[in-house]
């Protein structure tokens, strides 16, 4: 197999954005489909689920505080369903200490992204494509930069 060409264009992927904060779940779809990804948004914990089964998105956004089911629980629902078993799954929250690290790898995140987000680094992590159990080898990142957020 062959390694991509770094100046071939990004291949689409199928992106879940799961926030309630309307504008910020907005402009990252926004942001990912100029640069052609196919995105689907949520703005509460149950419709990220049921989004989630029938649209089978390689990554997941999700903000933990979510209303109705919790990003934690969200992310224990798709890594049990055999459509997103394999999602890469992004905490994107306010909540930034090592408790809420160590709770967002437990519920099967890889990465924790810290609000306000940096798009350049959202852009960066769906284009690798990488997947949820290449993500789960190593502890999740934390980043905090850029993206407005309420």
């Amino acid at each position: 197999m062959r390694d991509r060409d770094p100046a071939a264009p990004p291949v689409s992927r199928r992106v879940l954005i799961a926030d309630d904060n309307v504008d910020f779940a907005m402009s990252l779809e926004a942001i990912l489909t100029s640069v052609g990804h196919d995105v689907r948004v949520t703005h509460d914990g149950r419709s990220a689920v049921d989004v989630a089964a029938s649209f089978a998105p390689e990554l997941a956004f999700v903000d933990i505080g979510l209303p109705g089911r919790n990003g934690y629980d969200v992310a224990r629902c798709l890594r049990q369903m055999p459509e997103t078993a394999t999602c890469a799954l992004i905490a994107v929250t306010g909540w930034g200490q090592d408790e809420d690290r160590r709770r967002s790898q437990e519920a099967g995140f890889g990465i924790h992204l810290v609000k306000p987000v940096d798009p350049q680094q959202v852009i960066d992590i769906v284009h690798a494509g990488t997947t949820a159990r290449d993500r789960l080898k190593r502890p999740p990142v934390s980043a905090g930069i850029r993206l407005a957020s309420r």
